[in-house]
């Protein structure tokens, strides 16, 4: 079960805070984050060969001995996109921020490099939300090599990538769905000339910074930004306080007006299974909550990466409830075997709920969200 972990400090943030200088600064880092989801780093090997390093964790990490971790990181290679085909990754500003979009990996393969190191190649679809282009639907591919490395701390995994080069990259702009205003509020066209650019440079950026996997012996993983040194942690909304259920999803986003947020897809391998969901709502009145099957989210989340403006859903929800701010709410929702996405909605055109404000007048909701999976009750 997840419990709620949330200070003064997230109680009393700015929701709609402007997001202009660093204008696609939380679209990038998720794309090196894409390959820190992986919940078997070790491959094949799984929890038990975690378990048996554990009890030597001085000898595994001695400095000496990077090219034996190096070894037994590459034996995990294979699988790691395989995992990571399967998540996808909330765009933020910082670390700690709410996310502001996210981004859905479409292919993955990785190759290793004589020198030890590991080349990444990946392509992602997604979106991205600021208050100057409201949302951005893009399209990113890169090659990229990183120097791997990991570290025990008891019997957590700490797995590093570090940047070492970008081979390649690409981006291209899907949509954006405002026009960019100058500075005394007239249009500017050309908009996606002026966005094009400056998003290339983020990304080029973004790549650089590398991630960290922290993998418990269970195999549950969690992934920073950057090198996280061994015993942190990377913040989460909400403690995870038991191993019995899968943790899908464990994130707070914002959902502007006039916007949804896509989780998923999420594999459901059985029939007799549900989603434990924990949800929190902050800023504006209400939020909706949606549970639909693939053959609804996919053609859904496409049209929300290519058309402005917010689409009704092409087909019926398993589970539609409102989120009135305040509280928590705790649900159990059954779910078909296949896949399943999980849809926060703040428009008119899904849900029980209108969004907030008028126009201009953006009342963001802060949504804080746990998404477990297990046998249903």
């Amino acid at each position: 079960m997840l419990a709620r972990a949330m200070g003064s400090r997230l109680l009393g943030q700015r929701l709609a805070r402007p997001i202009v200088g660093p204008l696609f600064g939380p679209l990038f880092g998720g794309a090196a984050a894409l390959f820190a989801l992986g919940s078997s780093l070790l491959g094949g090997a799984g929890c038990s060969s975690q378990g048996l390093l554990a009890i030597m964790p001085g000898v595994v990490n001695d400095p000496a001995n990077r090219t034996l971790r190096q070894e037994i990181l590459a034996e995990a290679a294979p699988q790691m996109c395989a995992e990571l085909l399967r998540r996808n990754v909330p765009l933020r500003l910082r670390q700690e921020d709410p996310g502001a979009g996210r981004l859905y990996p479409q292919s993955c393969q990785t190759r290793p490099i004589a020198n030890g190191n590991l080349q990444i190649d990946f392509a992602a679809r997604g979106f991205a939300w600021t208050n100057m282009t409201k949302r951005v639907g893009i399209s990113v591919s890169a090659s990229v090599e990183y120097e791997t490395d990991f570290q025990l701390d008891g019997s957590t995994m700490y797995v590093y990538l570090r940047h070492r080069s970008t081979v390649a990259k690409k981006l291209d702009l899907l949509m954006i769905e405002s026009s960019v205003p100058n500075a005394v509020g007239t249009l500017i066209p050309g908009a996606q000339q002026l966005v094009g650019p400056l998003a290339e440079g983020v990304l080029e950026k973004e790549l650089t910074r590398g991630f960290t996997v922290v993998r418990d012996s269970d195999g549950y993983a969690t992934f920073a930004f950057g090198v996280l040194p061994v015993g942190q942690r990377p913040t989460a909304p909400f403690e995870r306080r038991s191993r019995d259920r899968q943790v899908l999803a464990n994130e707070r986003v914002e959902v502007h007006q006039g916007q949804r947020d896509f989780l998923g897809p999420f594999d459901v391998e059985d029939d007799d299974m549900a989603l434990f969901l924990t949800v929190g709502v902050e800023g504006a009145p209400a939020a909706d909550l949606l549970v639909v099957p693939e053959a609804v989210g996919g053609p859904w989340l496409e049209t929300y990466l290519t058309q402005a403006g917010a689409s009704a859903a092409p087909g019926f929800p398993l589970h539609d409830e409102a989120v009135a701010t305040g509280g928590l709410l705790r649900r159990a929702v059954r779910v078909p075997k296949g896949r399943v996405y999980v849809v926060l909605d703040n428009t008119n055109t899904a849900g029980r709920t209108a969004e907030a404000g008028a126009a201009g007048d953006d009342r963001a909701a802060l949504v804080t969200l746990g998404v477990e999976i297990d046998d249903a009750p």
